[in-house]
């Protein structure tokens, strides 16, 4: 089942959990009407709301960052494997094939084995680290004779470099994750904001139903958008591998 089917279910799940509280609240805890006038519990609400607001925009602009960093370095790294691979063609014979076959091992780990593991949030295995090692040593160990293939030899090192950075980037991408701690704020900040909207007693009562039930489907939505969020490189809505597969092949 998709991530979208799958964070819809739980919206209208959670859409539904609001409404049946509300409905035992007016049935069991009918409001009087000097409750309803209570000043008070409105300036209460509106900065519980607020400050959850905030909460949840910073969480959102946090993962949302960690996305856009992810999808940075692999666009670097996938740019910079194709850029060095390039180069190796003006190489001799021997040696432009040896380049391009370590490219191109490189490429196949990255999308086949260490994609995976990322979107499972496992730890990525050394065994790229290896494959790039190959890469510059086939690069380091070409003929140079002429000055035109020194210059290529240059060019070609300083993109292993950018290559070696932005792995690094993409590893350290695939690590991080929003404490704990600010999870529980989200969860309990949600309970306590849509609890607070208990409080009011409106005359129409179906009307007070649809705002509570709109506000636990908006509130569900974006913790769910959250969570897919958190891990950059999660099937959907994190990075993909299609710059590798575009310059590489599948």
């Amino acid at each position: 089942m998709s991530n979208i089917v799958s964070g819809l279910i739980v919206v209208a799940f959670a859409a539904l959990v609001g409404f049946l509280g509300l409905l035992v609240k007016v049935r069991f805890f009918p409001v009087k009407e000097e409750e309803e006038k209570e000043d008070v519990a409105g300036y209460v609400t509106m900065v519980v709301g607020v400050i959850y607001a905030l909460i949840l925009a910073l969480a959102l602009v946090a993962v949302w960052e960690n996305k856009d960093s992810a999808e940075g370095h692999v666009a670097a790294e996938s740019s910079s494997l194709h850029e060095v691979s390039q180069l190796g063609t003006t190489m001799l014979p021997t040696d432009r094939q040896r380049i391009q076959d370590a490219a191109n091992a490189y490429a196949h780990q990255v999308v086949d084995t260490e994609w995976p593991e990322m979107r499972k949030g496992e730890e990525v295995g050394e065994a790229g680290w290896g494959l790039l090692t190959d890469l510059r040593t086939a690069v380091l160990s070409s003929d140079v004779a002429t000055t035109a293939r020194q210059d290529v030899l240059s060019d070609a090192t300083n993109q292993l470099s950018i290559l070696a950075d932005a792995r690094r980037g993409r590893l350290d991408d695939a690590g991080k994750r929003m404490p704990p701690v600010l999870w529980i704020g989200l969860v309990l900040g949600g309970v306590l904001t849509i609890g607070l909207t208990f409080a009011y007693g409106i005359e129409q009562r179906f009307t007070h139903i649809g705002m509570v039930m709109g506000m636990v489907a908006l509130i569900g939505f974006m913790l769910i958008l959250i969570y897919n969020l958190e891990n950059p490189f999660n099937h959907g809505l994190g990075a993909d591998p299609e710059p590798f597969t575009r310059l590489f092949g599948g």
